[in-house]
């Protein structure tokens, strides 16, 4: 187990040049409201029977320009070719199913050469890490801890033990865990292109982390589990 301490100083979490995509889910999610029109035929002469309201057109031509921006980007997403870095991060509080859906995406992304990046702790950092090392791939998933080793649980560093590649930040110990994991968060979205989590819409530390990855041009995958 090859485990590493990070060095001092503040992170810097600054967008990578290769960084253009959004998130695939939230770009289909958005409807352009020019669906469904249908054809008309001048020469039958159908008068209209109410008033129709247009509306501000100023505003639906942004809505329209950001709708085909990010199908634009959605494409080139589709189209990107390449291993990927994933950065898996979530909630601790995941049902039995919920960490078997995470587990299995794991080792699905593990198994087919993308890099996992996961945080330490139970529920989705833990089925992050159980499927990731299914894969047999030791060289593909990197672990980070908010804080040293000595500050995990015993089942999270029974689990680590099995880990080759961990970064450690013993230089947060001194901090409350939920300041430290946003550290940690930052640092993890840093060193990846991709950021899948899943939450409750209650999970401040998580979702905090998936409005930095959006700042930082990241495709984004948000899972709520409630």
């Amino acid at each position: 187990m090859q485990l590493s301490h990070l060095p001092q100083g503040p992170l810097r979490t600054q967008p990578k040049g290769g960084r253009k995509l959004l998130s695939a889910l939230q770009t289909t999610a958005k409807d352009d409201g020019y669906d469904g029109l249908g054809e008309y035929d001048p020469s039958e002469g159908i008068s209209p029977q109410r008033e129709v309201v247009v509306g501000d057109p100023q505003i639906r031509l942004k809505e329209k320009e950001r709708s085909v921006t990010s199908i634009l980007k959605e494409l080139a997403a589709i189209q990107q070719q390449g291993p990927q870095k994933y950065c898996i991060l979530g909630t601790r509080h995941c049902s039995y199913l919920h960490q078997q859906i995470i587990e299995l995406l794991a080792y699905a992304l593990v198994l087919s050469g993308n890099h996992v990046y996961t945080s330490g702790a139970g529920g989705t950092h833990a089925a992050t890490i159980r499927g990731a090392l299914r894969a047999e791939r030791d060289d593909l998933l990197t672990v980070v801890l908010p804080q040293s080793m000595s500050r995990q649980t015993k089942e999270s560093q029974e689990l680590l033990k099995k880990v080759k590649d961990i970064v450690t930040m013993p230089q947060n110990d001194d901090m409350s865990l939920d300041v430290a994991s946003r550290i940690c968060n930052s640092y993890l979205l840093s060193q990846t292109d991709q950021l899948i989590s899943f939450a409750f819409h209650e999970s401040n530390t998580v979702i905090e982390a998936t409005k930095e990855a959006k700042e930082l041009d990241m495709l984004v995958t948000t899972l709520y589990l409630d």
